[in-house]
């Protein structure tokens, strides 16, 4: 049996969903898979090869933090978790996120609101992969004639409540309505935190996106913050499938593998309506809340006080679509989102999405996609 070890970086969604990931590839393949906490001291991990004795190694390590030196492990298959080189030339074996895909998706969503000025705020070190999104971002913005004003914190406010007051001066300084890319999720909250501190409307005066969709911070903000999801276990995974590679001697280093990014979840921080009608923005978060749980489009009608084709009507005229595919689009989501973990049961994502059974739920996602869960599940690898 192999052993293998995985080196933790700390506890956060993005890390336990890692590790999930691996967790899985490695019962698969009948590997002895040990977790050990952060390694700060070669003395420790020297002393950790020493007792274990393992075939391979995954360690997930951040950006900015110290790293454990390649030249350590070269008697060890190893695979990291981080970003290449400033110069995105790979020297070891690393599986990283798809920085500027991640932008481009990011750079859509904020797009399709027709915002006169657009501005990324990045992590609070210039680490490679908040530059690659920065770079792909201004990139994509310039080629669509739009100005990008760029925000790079202050290491020193790394406390939320400072990064907050600085971000709060400098959206007050730059032309609005703006459109914000945030470095992670991290970083977006804060965005956030500022506009409530500056009396900024959100998403009217600042729209805001970050990246991760973890769902903590996310749902934890007021107004709730969109998100690019990342499927971090299937990044896990996708470590696990590089390692086994490198362990059975089938390819040669370095080698370096992408997780792309999976799609907006849309929340309240960019879903822009017309000032004028409240009610319709009322609807939809009736929709985003209660869709999953039997909403009835006659619910939502009902909100209007009016009759139900003029509620359609001022419906359609503020997102272009009816109550009831809003209704269906929103279930259609959260089916995409349970379907990219592929532990979830379908079953399970059936009656998280409202329906009885699962043969009503493969109808409903068909006709929506032209395919079963499964097969969109399977078309994911």
């Amino acid at each position: 049996m192999k052993t293998v070890l995985y080196v933790k970086h700390s506890e956060k969604y993005s890390d336990r969903r890692k590790l999930a990931g691996v967790s899985e590839y490695a019962r698969a393949q009948g590997w002895n898979l040990q977790a050990v906490e952060k390694v700060e001291r070669t003395e420790h991990l020297t002393e950790l090869l020493r007792f274990w004795k393992p075939s391979g190694i995954i360690v997930n390590q951040s950006a900015g933090t110290s790293r454990i030196p390649p030249s350590l492990l070269v008697d060890v298959s190893t695979v990291f978790f981080h970003y290449p080189a400033e110069d995105g030339v790979p020297r070891e074996n690393c599986v990283f996120n798809d920085a500027k895909g991640t932008a481009a998706i990011a750079a859509r969503e904020l797009l399709t609101l027709n915002l006169g000025q657009y501005a990324f705020v990045g992590w609070d070190k210039p680490v490679p992969w908040s530059e690659s999104r920065k770079a792909e971002f201004a990139r994509i913005m310039t080629l669509h004639g739009k100005n990008v004003s760029v925000f790079a914190p202050n290491p020193k406010d790394q406390r939320s409540d400072r990064l907050a007051a600085t971000l709060k001066a400098w959206l007050k300084k730059i032309p609005r309505p703006v459109g914000v890319f945030a470095a992670n999720d991290r970083i977006a909250g804060a965005v956030v935190s500022a506009c409530n501190l500056a009396g900024l409307s959100i998403p009217d005066d600042v729209a805001v996106i970050g990246v991760d969709n973890d769902e903590e911070i996310c749902e934890g903000t007021h107004p709730t913050l969109s998100s690019v999801g990342i499927d971090f276990f299937a990044a896990g995974q996708l470590a696990a499938e590089t390692l086994d590679r490198l362990m059975s001697k089938r390819v040669r280093g370095p080698l370096f593998a992408r997780y792309p990014p999976c799609r907006v979840v849309r929340r309240e921080s960019t879903r822009r309506f017309a000032r004028l009608d409240r009610t319709v923005a009322q609807a939809v978060e009736l929709i985003r809340r209660e869709a999953c749980n039997g909403l009835a489009a006659r619910e939502v009608i009902n909100l209007f006080g009016c009759s139900r084709r003029m509620a359609e009507i001022r419906f359609r005229a503020a997102l272009g679509r009816s109550i009831l595919s809003e209704i269906r689009n929103v279930r259609l989501e959260t089916a995409k989102t349970l379907l990219a973990n592929r532990t979830t049961q379908l079953g399970f994502i059936a009656n998280r999405c409202g329906y009885r059974s699962l043969a009503a739920f493969s109808v409903f996602f068909r006709t929506e996609t032209g395919v079963t869960p499964s097969g969109w599940r399977n078309g994911l690898r």
